[in-house]
């Protein structure tokens, strides 16, 4: 994985700025009526672009990154379905390298499009999909947010972070305080050894620090 190359999509964006503590990073964000139009012409190929918005759980692991950046100083770090890479931007802040990446690679031409705005230079791309990708995770820290949305995904899903957690890895996972993913979240209270709660955009968010089983 590396720098993703830019694809035909070539949408307009608008660019967003966030300010976390004393740090700004600028995000691009596809203009939604255009992207509206791009899924109307391809999906019959292609899912509901959910990777084209900016989800609370998003600004709150960004938030979360920015409070304790020790978790993430000098570590590498992955994204796990970063969608536009809020975080993954925030964390090359601290991190000494960093690579978002998302099983729809069209999220990403809007990441490296991000990158570029932030002069990030310790900061890549690639397109990996968590549960069909068996490519071995160097990374030490993985950020992940909003990935808990499917039900049936819910035991695959705490499979693959038993199985990265178990391999010594730190996970920050960031989620919506969504009622049917109450049992998915008490499966991990094995592993959770930091919790904090935030409201972003009228939602409350939950982000909790996994780490091994002792």
């Amino acid at each position: 994985m590396g720098i993703t190359p830019f694809f035909a999509l070539m949408l307009p964006y608008t660019t967003v700025l966030f300010q976390f503590h004393t740090h700004e990073v600028a995000l691009a964000v596809p203009e939604q009526e255009a992207l509206k139009q791009w899924h109307e012409q391809n999906k019959a190929t292609h899912v509901f672009p959910y990777w084209g918005k900016i989800w609370p759980a998003s600004k709150a692991l960004s938030q979360f990154i920015a409070a304790h950046k020790d978790l993430i100083q000098d570590k590498k770090v992955m994204e796990i379905a970063g969608g536009l890479g809020l975080p993954s931007l925030v964390a090359a802040l601290f991190a000494k390298e960093v690579i978002c990446t998302d099983a729809v690679k069209e999220a990403l031409e809007f990441v490296n499009r991000s990158i570029q705005l932030n002069a990030g230079n310790n900061i890549s791309t690639g397109v990996y999909n968590w549960n069909e990708d068996a490519t071995t995770i160097s990374a030490e820290l993985l950020l992940m947010s909003d990935v808990n949305y499917n039900p049936d995904d819910f035991t695959q899903l705490l499979a693959f972070i038993k199985k990265q957690l178990q391999t010594g890895k730190t996970i920050l996972l960031s989620t919506p305080q969504r009622l049917m993913a109450k049992p998915f979240i008490e499966s991990l209270q094995p592993f959770i050894t930091q919790q904090e709660e935030y409201s972003i955009d009228e939602v409350m968010c939950s982000v909790f620090v996994l780490t091994k089983q002792l």
